[in-house]
């Protein structure tokens, strides 16, 4: 492993642990067993390093929801899969959904704007096969990137419930999961009537 990804690994572990206002510089060099110096070699400041997680992590999400399209597949199908994969990376990589999505405005730094496409690619993806799905008449909308953005929303909260352990005991992960992904997609299904 890069000194740099060490460092990177490092300040995750303690970014979730302490949070950003007690993430420092020093913190991460004793527990990297490297120089403050060398930190600086890789990174510009704290705010640097802390924009460099989020960028990782946001490419990681992104790889995995792009290599679950599968165009064969009807955009029903497709929209499915995309929202299973997001909660399967939320799952699996928990510490970089929390720096994503978790971490307070308070304590991060101006995020640069054109870094701000980079996060809305994710969910663009979604827009995509809705507004698709809109033009077919299979899924009925007014605004296909306000019901992407309302689809992250909802799959933010099943994620959410998970990961903070305030699912009800007496329900099952996975049965929770499929259900509810089923009852989000079936609120945007146009229900065909009875001839």
């Amino acid at each position: 492993m890069s000194l740099r990804n060490q460092i990177l690994e490092v300040s995750r572990d303690l970014l979730i642990q302490h949070g950003f206002g007690k993430l420092t510089m020093r913190n991460i060099a004793k527990r990297a067993d490297v120089t403050a110096t060398s930190i600086y070699l890789h990174f510009e400041n704290k705010d640097d390093l802390l924009l460099s997680l989020i960028d990782q992590s946001i490419e990681h999400l992104k790889g995995q929801l792009i290599r679950e399209i599968d165009s064969s597949k009807g955009l029903i199908p497709q929209l499915e899969d995309l929202a299973r994969a997001y909660v399967r990376f939320a799952l699996e990589h928990p510490q970089e959904y929390e720096i994503i999505y978790m971490v307070r405005p308070e304590e991060m730094p101006q995020y640069p704007k054109e870094k701000f496409q980079q996060i809305r690619s994710a969910y663009e993806l979604l827009g995509q096969i809705i507004e698709q799905g809109k033009q077919e008449e299979l899924i009925e909308v007014e605004n296909s990137m306000i019901s992407a953005y309302t689809l992250w929303a909802q799959l933010h909260g099943i994620v959410s419930v998970i990961l903070s352990k305030r699912l009800d005991t007496r329900i099952p992960q996975k049965e929770f999961i499929d259900q509810a992904i089923e009852h989000i997609i079936q609120g945007f299904i146009i229900q065909k009537t009875p001839a």
